[in-house]
């Protein structure tokens, strides 16, 4: 089991645990008595987990509460996933098609009486296009749904709970099939929405005034997903949102809404990018021992990324965690006596 911080893609914590149940992930996430917000696939042991840490701190109002997220990323992938079975039944509907058109036309070259032929290929087709026709069907489902689990719709609104569930509701009418009710289970769970409940509430904190709020949140959308060109009226609006300079209040209010929207996170799929490594140490050693995952952690922790907006920083760096040096090799060295009362006196200091 593992942990990831999404801003700076710092692994927390890597357990090699003999199970995970709610208490052992309870244990896990005790160190992080300032954590507001988990996202998780929909395992019952993190869930119950979760659960319980969030109502064991409602009773202490120093401790911040703690929120419960649906990782999207799962969501999606299990979708793809059923959308391919579809597909591959589809095409494979279609080649029985081709090959009854082309059992046709070698019966009508050899002059032999071919209406059954010829009513067995009509058939194919029939069955060929409702099978392809079901298929778009559910892709199109499936992109309505997955359009509301974003931040944003499409025109650059922010996304909020209300019209989610609406778009979803309406997707689900045509994932009625046995092997989308994974998905469905997914799409119905309050936790797959939690992220914009809680990016709504940071976001008034930030900018009270909802017209400034709004405002600021489609510049930020104009300037970081960058989207299709439209008419000419609608991009010159646009580059205007975009472009134009801020007074000092604006750019304060900018700055503020910037900050929520670059820090809100719907899955935990930065826990997949860990799980490839560490799959290919299992596919080499097969077994991992603790340590072998605390030198992963370390080295993951430690390298700088090649590109992408952390290029050239590390983990730890990107936490923001002061070391002597980022060096994996020079860290395993790093007297850890010395190493500990550093990163102490540090904390102390902030």
């Amino acid at each position: 089991m593992g942990g990831i911080e999404p801003a700076s893609m710092t692994a927390v914590f890597c357990r090699n645990a003999a199970d995970r149940t709610a208490e052992t992930w309870k244990k896990q996430l005790a160190p992080f008595s300032s954590l507001e917000f988990a996202v998780s696939d929909a395992a019952k042991g993190i869930a119950k987990a979760v659960a319980e840490v969030a109502e064991s701190r409602r009773g202490d109002a120093s401790a911040p509460a703690l929120e419960h997220g649906l990782d999207v990323f799962h969501t999606a992938m299990e979708a793809r996933r059923v959308l391919a079975r579809h597909w591959r039944r589809a095409e494979a509907t279609w080649d029985r098609a081709a090959a009854a058109d082309a059992k046709l036309a070698g019966t009508r070259q050899q002059g032999v009486d071919a209406r059954g032929v010829a009513q067995a290929a009509r058939a194919a087709w029939t069955r060929a296009t409702a099978s392809l026709a079901k298929v778009q069907r559910l892709e199109s489902a499936w992109d309505r749904a997955h359009a509301a689990l974003e931040l944003f719709t499409p025109d650059g609104q922010l996304n909020a709970r209300p019209r989610a569930e609406s778009e979803i509701a309406t997707a689900l009418r045509d994932l009625t099939d046995p092997d989308w009710s994974k998905v469905r289970n997914f799409l119905n769970d309050t936790r797959s929405l939690a992220f914009l409940d809680r990016v709504h509430r940071r976001l008034e904190a930030a900018e009270p005034r909802r017209e400034w709020r709004e405002a600021m949140a489609w510049r930020w959308w104009l300037r970081h997903r960058r989207p299709r060109p439209s008419d000419p009226v609608t991009e010159l609006i646009r580059a205007l949102a975009r472009d134009r300079a801020l007074s000092e209040a604006e750019q304060a209010s900018y700055d503020r809404v910037a900050a929520v929207l670059e820090d809100t996170f719907r899955a935990s799929s930065a826990v997949e990018c860990m799980n490839s490594v560490l799959r290919m140490q299992q596919s080499r050693h097969r077994r991992m021992t603790q340590p072998m995952l605390d030198l992963k952690r370390l080295y993951w922790n430690s390298r700088p990324f090649r590109s992408g907006p952390r290029k050239d920083v590390c983990p730890y760096q990107a936490l923001g965690l002061e070391l002597p040096t980022y060096d994996f090799w020079e860290l395993l060295h790093t007297d850890l006596d010395r190493l500990t009362q550093e990163l102490s006196t540090q904390g102390s200091t902030e």
